[in-house]
């Protein structure tokens, strides 16, 4: 069975650049099957280096922070409030015996990347859905961030 995580589809980070992803994961979770599904919620809490390393305050709003596509039932929510995932949501996935997860989301040159290093240092095959994923901020970080992808995971990363 397949497994999936899908970052930070939350209605403060989409714009123009993103958007589209919503009515694309709702239409791939609707049109597959999966063990486990998994959600990741940021939250950007007073104090964050978001806030004093970045002089960015945005996601601190609980209407920034709502989610941005269906939440199936019986999926896992991991809130988080820095780029990857915690020490403790990597061991309740190791828990299930999850070896290759599916990710896509918001924004592959950030959280997206992130997780992708935590699950592989963890020993979990990350596969990145390509046309599940972009970024909020700029199509070249974008970009690149797909290359470095492409250079840190392999080709079979990809899907």
């Amino acid at each position: 069975m397949k497994n999936i995580i899908i970052v930070d589809m939350q209605k403060g980070f989409l714009n123009k650049n993103n958007e589209f992803l919503s009515e694309k994961i709702n239409e791939y979770l609707a049109n597959n099957k999966f063990e486990n599904v998994f959600y990741t919620k940021f939250k950007n809490n007073g104090n964050s280096f978001f806030e004093t390393l970045l002089c960015w305050d945005e996601l601190s709003s609980r209407e920034s922070q709502e989610f941005a596509v269906n939440v199936l039932k019986d999926s896992k929510i991991f809130e988080k409030t820095g780029y990857g995932l915690t020490f403790s949501q990597i061991e309740e996935l190791k828990s299930l015996n999850i070896k290759e997860i599916e990710i896509c989301g918001t924004d592959v040159d950030a959280c997206v990347l992130a997780i992708m290093f935590n699950l592989f240092d963890a020993g979990i095959k990350p596969v990145l859905l390509k046309d599940l994923t972009a970024s909020s901020t700029n199509k070249n970080l974008e970009t690149y961030a797909f290359e470095i992808i492409k250079n840190q995971f392999g080709e079979k990363c990809f899907k």
